[in-house]
């Protein structure tokens, strides 16, 4: 049974499961906020790790402060009120949660592999900042390396997911004939957008122009994957011709306008558009969903239709829950053995102490023994001490120790 004794971890957020991307993308922060944010948390003396991606913005801890507070407070100031969307959970559950997580079981996309390199980034930034704890070193190492051993032992593994691909085969169900010819626009340079190009090529699509603020730096991904780099004022005339335009750049605000698409649409009236935004906030002005012609897609969009929950095999799910189990009861016995280590170095040095005794009041009344004899005295009583211990130290390291926390 997993236990994780004295455990103090914690979770407070919101996800595709509780608010929609509407809601998601007002937590959305840069990387100067986050660096402010975990810099005050450091210099407070406390834990915290901010985990944001287009599914879930959460906060995670160890300690005794209280960090929902500090989320709703969070909302509150980017003028949202919410009731049921924030979830938090403590202890195993929130251990639990961050390893389904990390499997990608918790995706809009099953299995979804971006996930791992977003939980890393987000555990980096938190180690750098010096905002993590042993505890929070040790359980965010273990829900990696469970995540890991997901794709790599079982069936979700092995055709690898991500809101990228989903939304590419979006679009190509959106065409008989799928990419043959078709022109495709992609904004942006990051990891989504890479999976975007990655999974383009795999379709078969050859007219691929990548846009970017700097066509220069966007240069060698486009080329990897048989895209044209282009820059951000070959825009307009870009979506005058594409009948694909995925958007998925970090922007804070919307990088295309409905005033944008519309005038895009006026340009080639006899073709319609397949607009998905990838991006949390969202970068395409939701007012563009109401434009004749035009079929825009956000998040949502795309859990609601590709449904990949729904598909899953019954044997994959079993398999990768039965690997979490494990790397569970393994996380566990690392945490049990770490509350127990104090507990455990103060019998071993009472147990030293009292064979050293019990030693010397043998020598003394055993006086004519030779050096060898008492070498073997005082051997014998370490060796029966250890042995005495040996079991109860076993049953410590399995057992935990209540009442002794992990060392911090």
């Amino acid at each position: 049974m997993i236990v994780f004794p004295d455990l103090s971890f914690h979770v407070v957020g919101v996800s595709h499961h509780t608010a929609a991307v509407s809601v998601r993308e007002q937590f959305a922060v840069t990387e100067a906020e986050l660096a402010e944010v975990l810099e005050h948390e450091h210099a407070a003396g406390r834990s915290a790790l901010l985990l944001f991606t287009c599914n879930r913005c959460e906060l995670y801890w160890c300690g005794p402060h209280d960090y929902e507070s500090w989320f709703r407070n969070l909302a509150r100031a980017r003028g949202l009120t919410l009731t049921g969307e924030i979830a938090r959970l403590d202890g195993e559950e929130a251990v639990r949660h961050l390893f389904i997580v990390a499997a990608g079981l918790d995706s809009q996309i099953l299995g979804e592999t971006e996930i791992l390199g977003q939980i890393r980034r987000a555990y980096d930034a938190g180690r750098a900042a010096g905002t993590t704890t042993r505890e929070m070193d040790a359980i965010f190492s273990a829900a990696l390396s469970a995540g890991r051993r997901v794709r790599r032992e079982t069936t979700l593994g092995r055709h690898p997911a991500s809101v990228s691909s989903a939304a590419v085969e979006l679009a190509a169900g959106a065409w008989q004939s799928g990419f043959d010819g078709r022109p495709v626009v992609v904004l942006g340079a990051g990891e989504a957008a890479e999976g975007v190009l990655r999974s383009l090529h795999q379709h078969g699509a050859t007219r691929v122009s990548l846009v970017n603020r700097n066509p220069e730096r966007a240069a060698p991904l486009a080329t990897a994957w048989g895209a044209s780099p282009r820059g951000w004022d070959d825009l307009p005339a870009l979506m005058a011709e594409a009948e694909l335009l995925i958007v998925a750049t970090a922007a804070a605000r919307p990088v295309v306008s409905a005033a944008q698409l519309s005038a895009a649409m006026a340009a080639r009236p006899a073709r319609q558009m397949v607009a998905i935004d990838l991006s949390v906030p969202r970068n395409v002005e939701p007012a563009a969903k109401k434009l004749p012609g035009i079929q825009l897609f956000d998040l949502d969009d795309l859990q609601r239709l590709c449904c990949p929950a729904a598909a899953a095999p019954a044997a994959a799910l079993q398999s990768a829950e039965r690997v979490l189990e494990e790397e569970l009861c393994r996380l566990d016995q690392l945490l049990r053995s770490r509350a127990a280590a104090p507990r455990l170095a103060e019998l071993h040095r009472l147990g030293a102490q009292v064979a050293e005794q019990e030693a010397a009041w043998a020598l003394a009344q055993l006086a004519e023994l030779s050096e060898r004899e008492r070498g073997v005295v005082l051997e014998m009583a370490d060796r029966l001490v250890r042995r005495v211990l040996y079991p109860v130290s076993r049953s410590l390291r399995e057992e935990g120790a209540p009442g002794s926390p992990a060392s911090p």
